[in-house]
């Protein structure tokens, strides 16, 4: 990493938390810009304080938020809009609707802020990758700054892989909507009624292997299959947060999180165990991995062998269940 003129160098000697607290401290007016795994974001300071991000990764427009918040209607958003583009975008869409469309300039501050965070904590998620911090003049956004130094002190309790967890549940949470039209935007959530059973989760990327065991154990469990670690990491996050704690069932050979390597049931299962105190844990995998063995048993995790992809129905898959009963100390 090299701090000379400018801030730059790798993701993975510095994260985005301490890199927000050095461009906040030093009250930087300038560009950050990140760059991870193909996507690109860009965070804008004015003497430290974040006033505009964007994202490749995750996009989510001011109009679409002053709407959910019932700061402006959908038509006040699309005149808008289209008022923007005849003028040749020389007003930003805030000060437009203020402007044009009396909106509580307040509430449009608010929002702002509430989408630069949004954004910003999707972010945490870019653990590899490169960073670049240039000096320039940038533009304030409808009056709306974020302090990024507030921020970190927010998540100060936060360890890295817990902000990790945060980002990819924002993530999810937010992106839920995406591609829906205003109406269903705006309609209130249906909730799910509370599972009387207790929860597995099973994360698994041979759909057929995981299938075939929600279909022996749902019996005893409410089942929840994923293919992805992230997936299953929001699930479990989600279940803690309701007051359950659930049984997670991990294929050891998966990709992770970053997209790199093999090893991403045990990259899940560390993280598992280390956020979520009392979870019970076991992984399963087709071949026998020494070294991911030894690491599994000092978690106290416990490693089944599984039969190849797509084989539930000979002897290794009935051995298999019956291992996995035993452990749960099911009967049947």
């Amino acid at each position: 990493m090299q701090m000379q003129s400018g801030l730059h160098g790798k993701l993975e000697e510095l994260g985005l938390d301490e890199i927000l607290q050095i461009v906040g401290v030093s009250r930087r007016t300038g560009i950050l810009t990140l760059k991870s795994r193909g996507r690109e974001a860009v965070l804008q300071f004015r003497d430290g304080l974040l006033v505009r991000v964007t994202s490749t990764g995750f996009q989510q427009s001011l109009g679409e938020l002053l709407i959910r918040n019932g700061a402006a209607t959908p038509e006040m958003v699309q005149q808008a809009l289209a008022i923007q583009q005849q003028e040749q975008f020389r007003e930003r869409i805030g000060t437009i609707l203020h402007h044009r469309f009396h909106v509580d300039l307040q509430l449009i501050e608010q929002t702002v802020r509430e989408q630069i965070s949004n954004v910003l904590m999707t972010l945490f998620a870019w653990t590899e990758g490169s960073f670049d911090c240039a000096a320039r003049d940038v533009e304030t956004v409808d009056a709306a700054y974020l302090d990024p130094v507030q921020l970190i002190l927010e998540l100060g309790k936060s360890s890295p892989d817990q902000l990790v967890a945060e980002a990819v549940r924002v993530q999810q949470q937010l992106g839920a909507d995406e591609g829906q039209p205003v109406e269903e935007i705006l309609e209130p959530p249906v909730l799910e009624p509370e599972a009387s059973l207790p929860a597995m989760v099973i994360v698994d990327d041979d759909s057929s292997m995981a299938e075939a065991l929600a279909d022996e154990l749902q019996r005893w469990f409410d089942v929840a299959v994923f293919s992805r670690s992230e997936e299953a990491l929001v699930k479990v996050d989600a279940l803690f947060r309701s007051g359950s704690c659930p049984f997670v069932l991990v294929d050891l050979i998966m990709p992770k999180m970053d997209g790199s390597g093999v090893l991403g049931g045990l990259e899940l299962i560390q993280l598992l165990h280390r956020n979520f105190a009392g979870i019970r844990l076991a992984a399963v995998s087709d071949f026998h991995h020494a070294e991911a063995a030894s690491e599994l048993a000092g978690l106290g995790c416990p490693f089944l062998i599984k039969p190849r992809r797509g084989d539930t129905k000979g002897e290794q898959f009935a051995s298999l269940l019956g291992n996995l009963k035993d452990i749960l100390h099911l009967q049947g």
